[in-house]
This record gives C-alpha cells, sequence and structure tokens, in this order.
C-alpha cells in the first residue's frame, strides 16, 4: 500500500508496476570493457562509494552504479542479484531520452521549440493553442500532469493526445511547473506529426541506431510513455547522458540545444508539482529540459542536473567534472535519495574537478 508521501512523488514521477527482478538486456557495445575494470578491484578512490551500495542495495535487491568521465567508466559494479547488464524501468529517467529525440528534430529544423501545438495538432483546443514545444518540455504548459490514457497501452499517441487537449488546464500556459506526463506526450505526438513517422521509428533512428543501444526502448506499444515509460540499462543510459556534456559523438544536439537542456527552463514560474517536493533540502530545484538542476552555479550555471524515475533509478551529468554516473535500482524512491545523494556526494569527493 502506498502512503500519501509515495502518492504524491508517484504523481510528479510516473508510477508503474515494477517487475519482482531485473528484467536480462543485452550488454551494450562497451559493457564489456567496464565488467573488465570493475574486476581489477574497488579504485581506491571509490572505496567508501562501493561499501555504501554493498551495505545499503540489498534491501532493494542489489543495483548498479556506473559512473563514467571522458567517455572512460572510471567505476562499474553490480551489486546483490543484479548483473551491469540488467535492463529495468527507469520511469521519468525516460525525460532525457524523448528530450533527446525531439531535440534531434528541432537542431534539423522539423519544429521549433517555440513551434506552438495548434498549428501542428489537428482539433486542438483554443485555450491550449498556444502551448509551445519549449513549454512542454520545460513542463511549464499548464498542462495536467496525468492522463487516463498514460496507462493504456492498446491506445495510441494520437488518441492519447487528443484525450489531454480536452482536460482542464490546472495554470494559464507558461505560469506554473507541473512535473507529470502530459505535456510530453503532447510533444511526442507533436515530433511524429512534424517528422511524419511514428515514435517507435523516430526513437529508433535518432537514438537507438546512432548511440549502439541495444536494451534501451519502450516495448512494443502504439501509444509510448513519452515521460516514462522506457527500459534501460547503465551502460546505455550513461551514453545518453553523455550527450549533455561537450564532445559527445555523435553529436545528437549541438551546443545551443545541450545548453538549453541544462538551462533553467522553467522562467521562475511557481513550483506547483515538483518530483523534490518531498525531498528535504530541494523542494525549490528548478528544471531543463527533462532534467532537475541540483546543484547551480553563482553565474546560475548547471553544476549537476539529475533525472530520476520512481522507482529510484537515477542519473545525473556533472559538467565540472565531465562525468556521468547511473545508478540502477527498484526501490522507493522517497527511500533511495538518502542513499542516492550520499552516492552523488562521495563521487564529487572521489574525482577531482576538470581543468578546464
Amino acid at each position: 500500500m502506498r502512503g500519501p508521501a509515495t502518492v504524491l512523488v508517484c504523481l510528479a514521477l510516473g508510477c508503474a508496476t515494477a517487475p519482482e527482478r531485473p528484467a536480462s538486456g543485452a550488454s551494450a557495445p562497451d559493457a564489456g570493457s567496464a565488467a573488465t575494470a570493475s574486476a581489477l578491484g574497488t579504485p581506491a578512490a571509490f572505496g567508501e562509494v562501493d561499501a555504501l551500495l554493498a551495505q545499503a542495495l540489498p534491501a532493494w535487491g542489489g543495483g548498479v552504479l556506473r559512473v563514467e568521465r571522458d567517455d572512460a567508466v572510471i567505476f562499474e559494479r553490480a551489486y546483490g542479484g543484479y548483473t551491469t547488464a540488467d535492463a529495468v524501468p527507469i520511469a521519468s529517467a525516460t525525460k532525457p531520452l524523448s528530450t533527446l529525440v525531439i531535440l534531434s528534430l528541432v537542431r534539423d529544423g522539423f519544429l521549433t521549440l517555440e513551434t506552438a501545438a495548434g498549428s501542428l495538432l489537428p482539433d486542438w483546443p483554443k485555450d491550449k493553442a498556444g502551448i509551445t514545444l519549449r513549454m512542454l518540455l520545460a513542463q511549464t504548459s499548464g498542462l495536467p500532469a496525468r492522463a487516463d490514457c498514460l496507462e493504456t497501452r492498446s491506445a495510441t499517441l494520437a488518441t492519447c493526445t487528443q484525450e489531454i487537449s480536452r482536460l482542464p488546464l490546472r495554470a494559464p500556459p507558461g505560469k506554473a511547473f507541473i512535473d507529470g506526463g502530459a505535456g510530453f506526450q503532447v510533444a511526442g505526438r507533436m515530433a511524429e506529426l512534424a517528422s511524419g513517422k511514428p515514435w517507435a521509428l523516430l526513437m529508433q533512428t535518432r537514438l537507438l541506431d546512432p548511440l549502439g543501444f541495444r536494451a534501451t526502448g519502450f516495448g512494443r506499444t502504439d501509444n509510448p510513455r513519452i515521460a516514462g515509460g522506457a527500459q534501460a540499462n547503465a551502460a546505455e543510459y550513461a551514453r545518453a547522458l553523455r550527450q549533455l556534456l561537450p564532445g559527445a559523438s555523435p553529436d545528437l544536439l549541438g551546443q545551443s540545444l545541450r545548453e538549453a537542456v541544462l538551462a533553467d527552463q522553467s522562467g521562475g514560474v511557481p513550483l506547483q508539482q515538483s518530483a523534490f517536493a518531498l525531498a528535504p533540502g530541494r523542494e525549490s530545484l528548478r528544471a531543463g529540459f527533462g532534467v532537475y538542476r541540483d546543484r547551480v552555479g553563482s553565474d546560475g550555471r548547471a553544476l549537476e542536473v539529475v533525472a530520476q524515475g520512481v522507482f529510484g533509478f537515477t542519473g545525473w551529468v556533472d559538467t565540472e567534472r565531465r562525468l556521468v554516473g547511473v545508478l540502477v535500482v527498484r526501490g522507493k524512491v522517497a527511500d533511495v535519495w538518502p542513499v542516492e545523494q550520499r552516492v552523488r556526494e562521495l563521487v564529487r569527493k572521489a574525482v577531482p574537478v576538470a581543468a578546464r
């Protein structure tokens, strides 16, 4: 049974039923080298991280931690019943993956961040016609967080978007931050219409094939949950997060869109519903596109951004260290929060800030 705190977190992060055991996924192309590195033993600087996870993760059946810097795996280890190749449901950590797909269309000129929903979606109502792609990805569209169709895999992305169009706005477009899945669903449908291709093909040709993914995906459905329906393993998710650092190859975004993902896209609007509303000390975190800005410099630059699912799966990007990390775990996110934060703190301690 879920208590009130868990229910509120689910509203923001997108709950689904977690399988009892990890779903084995095919190894990512670089998983072999990572496993070899792990077999050499724990790097001295990661001793505290390893000890923490060895103690904490058995409570959730185990998990995986992978840390990369400059395209090199500096730590990877599986705990409990997991292997490093296991792909699991990642819930709202799906958002960065879908953001990469959609922004690659922006890069190629199929649409812009200011493209209005009403210019692409047939019969889109007047009160929502001015909602832009930027608002949808920034979660400031005013749309409600959830819609019944998000739970219906037998629907289509088109019919789900039409259902969302009939829901009352929770705030005027651009006037409140509401973390949820409905806005991303609309953004996914706009991507389909702008490109003339179904979401599954966009995902395949704009993310999975270019990055060599084999374990990541939404499964077989015509109504993929754009903000919360994917599964991934640590190696592939880390490779996607590398797109948020300079030097990614292939580069799916380009520098200006990469900076847009990391920038505060909330425009200072009230945080009506945040994934971290119940996380002590993190209630006021602002968001970019699909990620929260968890540490911010005095100049407003994002030093560390995080994407997290309701089961605790966490990916983060540390721009100071040119580092990405992925914690694969399947518990309750509120229980995972203290462990996830401590892991990231210890990783910062273990890895020096990169020279500019």
